[in-house]
């Protein structure tokens, strides 16, 4: 098994728990290079000849490269940032397409030829430009000869989240189904169809129904102990039993005693202050922040945000009191004197409110029977996605809070700091959707290994049994 992964950190803890994995960390591009390279060698290099032979490829860390033939499922989620911001699909813009990291992926399936084809993205992908960018994706791969399906499946995790899934099989391997839904979600917060050329397309037959109820943060999270902000103590006991299934799976079998990354960011101490003093309450967030001076950790005061003009948007409050914390409030110019520094409600909500739904969400507890909305790569309060509070505790939420959201079990090594860690956890996808699509495709080799022995009359359950074995 091999693996590419340029960020060193993250490297580290796929080899922490794949041992016997070899995980390159250099540039994807330039290790295709390298095999290429080597593979079309000159009739006239007789050490390169020699080498081939020997099948010793290398690169210069001394790493055994895959080479054609040995390679039979290729998974990977390269990133297309660089397409979200395109207003048209031009000639310049094509060339960004080919230069980009899903051609780079591409070009692996082109040369290797795997059995298997599985490209995870964010959900968007199959509407930049129109599906530009997936139509084009898609038509390589079955200019290939590729069997493609394409989809958008929920984790089946606490985050409602949401991923972009292409699946191929080569000729004459048996194309997966996408895996059925195992838990319900709120169809609302969570669209799985997908658009194409104005046809909604939806990617299996049992949008609205499962066999499970949704996985919520009590179930998720209600067992692991409590601790304070900035708690950097990476081992720990769990303190207590597990309180739910998810909880008991999280675990897992050999039930260990200690509990890793159970650590969270060192926030401010005025940034403590309004943890502190958001409300356990269903969805709370800054605006149910008290208007007072409180005493810091550190000894200092905070100020009392002053509204000091009048809101043309919004008017008075109900008692007469002015709203607008900046000259802007009321149409003129913002002014530099106008902003208002240690306030325990920030000033710069307030003052930008208007114009952005109210910051709702900033400074916001996960409520214990709801959902992560995302599993975020740094839990910041102020960041685009703010609620990322313990429902009940003065801290946001841990390394391990995270990872278990996304479906990690609690044996998964992490590696790096705090921010590391976390960044391995947002940027993954979640276990138990892998698994899912891995079920599926072991269901399809069965399928073919039993179809190949000679025996035609394969039921369900015969399949189910030597995907078992």
């Amino acid at each position: 098994m091999w693996a590419i992964e340029k960020e060193e950190t993250a490297a580290h803890a796929f080899r922490l728990n794949n041992p016997d994995c070899t995980v390159f960390t250099e540039d994807c591009n330039l290790l295709l290079k390298l095999v290429m390279k080597v593979s079309n060698y000159s009739c006239h290099d007789t050490d390169a000849i020699s080498l081939a032979m020997k099948g010793e490829t290398v690169n210069d860390k001394g790493q055994k490269l895959p080479q054609k033939g040995e390679v039979e499922l290729l998974c990977g989620g390269p990133p297309c940032q660089g397409f979200s911001g395109m207003n048209r699909f031009n000639s310049r813009q094509y060339s960004l397409f080919k230069n980009s990291l899903i051609v780079s992926y591409l070009s692996y399936c082109d040369y290797y030829r795997p059995r298997f084809f599985i490209l995870e993205n964010v959900r968007n992908f199959v509407s930049f430009k129109k599906s530009m960018v997936l139509k084009l994706t898609l038509r390589c791969l079955v200019k290939m000869g590729y069997q493609c399906a394409v989809g958008v499946l929920q984790a089946g995790c606490v985050p409602f989240l949401c991923r972009a899934i292409i699946l191929a099989a080569a000729p004459g391997e048996v194309l997966p189904s996408f895996p059925q839904h195992t838990h319900v979600f709120n169809p609302r917060a969570c669209q799985l169809t997908l658009m194409v050329d104005d046809i909604k397309y939806q990617c299996n037959d049992s949008a609205n129904s499962a066999p499970l109820r949704t996985i919520t943060v009590r179930d998720a999270l209600a067992d692991l102990p409590e601790i304070c902000n900035g708690h950097q103590v990476a081992d720990m006991p769990y303190g207590g039993d597990a309180l739910s299934h998810f909880q008991r799976k999280m675990r897992g079998r050999q039930d260990q005693p200690v509990l890793r990354d159970h650590i969270c960011k060192d926030m401010a101490s005025i940034v403590e202050a309004r943890i502190a003093s958001i409300p356990t309450a269903s969805g709370s967030d800054w605006r149910d922040l008290p208007n007072v001076v409180v005493r810091l950790n550190d000894g200092s005061y905070t100020n009392k945000l002053q509204y000091l003009f009048h809101d043309r948007k919004n008017g008075r409050s109900p008692t007469g009191a002015l709203r607008g914390v900046c000259s802007c409030a009321s149409g003129r110019p913002c002014q530099p004197s106008d902003k208002q520094f240690n306030t325990l409600i920030p000033w710069c909500l307030p003052h930008t409110g208007n114009r952005h739904n109210h910051w709702a969400g900033l400074y916001g507890r996960l409520e214990w029977d709801g959902f992560f909305s995302t599993t975020v790569t740094n839990p910041e309060p102020m960041g685009k996605q703010g609620r990322v509070l313990h429902p009940e505790q003065t801290r946001v939420v841990s390394v391990r809070e995270c990872a278990r959201s996304q479906g990690f079990p609690d044996t998964y090594r992490l590696f790096g700091s705090i921010l590391d860690k976390h960044r391995q956890v947002g940027n993954a996808v979640p276990p138990p959707l892998g698994a899912a699509i891995g079920y599926e495709i072991r269901k399809c080799v069965g399928m073919k290994r039993l179809v190949m022995s000679g025996d035609q009359d394969n039921s369900e359950e015969d399949i189910l049994m030597e995907v078992a074995d």
